[in-house]
């Protein structure tokens, strides 16, 4: 469709958003003022762009209604090519507005009020009003077929069965390449097969394998996204992000939860470069369509953890619901990882690491060195740090915990002695104290011996004190 945008001058950036967006869904949109040549008159401009629009998208906020708004100027040019605005005219509610302000033109249509993600729901609401359009357009052609058909002049085209198999045989390609580029999209060349994928789905009537293998992706890599140099997050997320807006206009459940998580994961990358975004009202929206959304879930708890450290509790009913579906358990606890960074959230990483041990998880070999450093490590020499750490669990727990993550055998040389004080500490609160105490004890004489002076002994020493 051709569309015109108006919208009030502070509404600037959200239009331009809007305009990508409804642009990917293969619209023609004229964004105002924007599309004026430097000294060109401005009304007749807008005339001609308005008579050639097939609907208005107005964005509504008090000043858009304000007396004397270029927006109310840009409506009644609207008002006098399009008697009736029902099907030409969508308001879009940006600010809360009385209705008493609104133009009686535009009041006699629904107003569209998003409840979660503004330019995502009007791309939907603008694909509903393109479908109603096709449909009237389709009805009088076949009014007009009817006739001809009565004037004996009908006819039908049947394919052949060759014209048949050549559609099975380009449908078995379609989705094979999409299969190919999917796998190509699980390994680090995410933005080479996004680009093969819509290019496959911008052909006339794109198969929804296809739609659903670029969805997928773009989704994939924004949960992968890493920034570095140029490569920054807001120049990937505006690849990725219409890619979305398309899927969301054309999806509904569970999967315009998972669609609408991604969105708001994609605010939050941009917000870590200082750019505007609330990923909030996306991850809200999700929950309400699919209250365990695993995405929409994992990721609000993570951002909490990286915004709030020290409420990892609250964080924590997020991780569980997002577990309790069973999708994608193995990134649910990479996320829950990531977000233990901060000494005040090392005991939540110590409860995971409890929960995926008692339920037979596999802990992936790359998280190993982190721990080391982080949880089970030095995090042990810091007083208040070790307290937090050994009130997380039950003793006997955090002992079978650390034996879990880091089995005798499989412990590096060159941390042996780390992980040999971080045990003894954690067991002289268990049964086998003695043999604790033991173990530090000739840990000590060993890193003596060695001429090995530094904090591992002096924090071995203050433990065995400590011991006695």
């Amino acid at each position: 469709m051709k569309l015109f945008l108006s919208y009030p001058s502070a509404q600037r950036p959200l239009a331009e958003r809007l305009a990508l967006a409804l642009e990917a869904e293969g619209h023609a949109v004229f964004i105002d003022r924007s599309d004026l040549a430097a000294g060109e008159a401005f009304h007749q401009p807008l005339r001609e762009a308005i008579a050639k629009a097939d609907a208005m998208v107005f964005l509504v906020t008090p000043d858009a209604v304000k007396p004397g708004s270029y927006a109310l100027a840009e409506l009644e040019i609207a008002r006098a090519r399009w008697r009736q605005p029902s099907g030409r005219v969508l308001p879009v509610v940006v600010q809360a507005t009385p209705l008493a302000a609104l133009p009686p033109y535009l009041a006699a249509v629904t107003l569209l009020e998003p409840r979660g993600d503004l330019v995502g729901e009007t791309v939907a609401a603008v694909a509903r009003l393109a479908a109603r359009r096709r449909r009237w357009v389709w009805a009088v052609f076949a009014a007009a077929g009817l006739l001809v058909a009565a004037a004996g002049l009908g006819w039908l085209q049947v394919k052949t069965r060759s014209e048949q198999a050549a559609d099975r045989a380009a449908r078995e390609r379609d989705l094979a390449f999409a299969r190919s580029a999917l796998e190509a999209c699980r390994g680090s060349s995410q933005a080479t097969a996004l680009a093969q994928l819509s290019e496959l789905g911008a052909r006339a009537a794109p198969r929804p394998e296809v739609l659903d293998a670029r969805e997928d992706c773009a989704m994939r890599w924004l949960r992968e996204m890493r920034a570095s140099g140029a490569n920054t997050f807001a120049a990937q997320t505006a690849l990725v992000q219409p890619v979305l807006l398309q899927g969301l206009a054309r999806s509904n459940g569970a999967r315009a939860a998972d669609l609408r998580a991604h969105l708001g994961w994609a605010e939050f990358l941009r917000s870590k470069e200082g750019l505007p975004g609330d990923p909030l009202p996306h991850w809200q929206q999700a929950l309400q369509d699919d209250p365990g959304n695993v995405y929409a879930n994992a990721m609000w708890a993570n951002q909490q953890l990286q915004r709030q450290p020290m409420q990892w509790r609250d964080a924590a009913p997020l991780f569980e619901r997002a577990l309790a579906g069973g999708r994608e358990r193995a990134w649910v606890r990479g996320m829950q990882l990531v977000a233990t960074e901060r000494e005040s959230t090392l005991p939540y990483a110590v409860q995971m690491l409890d929960a995926m041990r008692r339920g037979g998880e596999p802990l992936p070999e790359a998280w190993l060195p982190a721990l080391r450093t982080r949880v089970f490590g030095t995090a042990f020499f810091d007083a208040e740090t070790r307290a937090a750490l050994l009130k997380a669990l039950p003793r006997g727990d955090l002992l079978a915990t650390f034996d879990w993550t880091f089995p005798p055998a499989e412990r590096p040389d060159s941390e042996r002695d780390l992980l040999r004080y971080v045990r003894g500490v954690i067991a002289l609160g268990t049964p086998e104290r003695d043999v604790a105490r033991a173990d530090l004890q000739s840990l000590a004489t060993e890193l003596t011996q060695a001429g090995a002076p530094g904090r591992l002994l002096d924090e071995t020493q203050r433990a065995l004190r400590s011991a006695r």
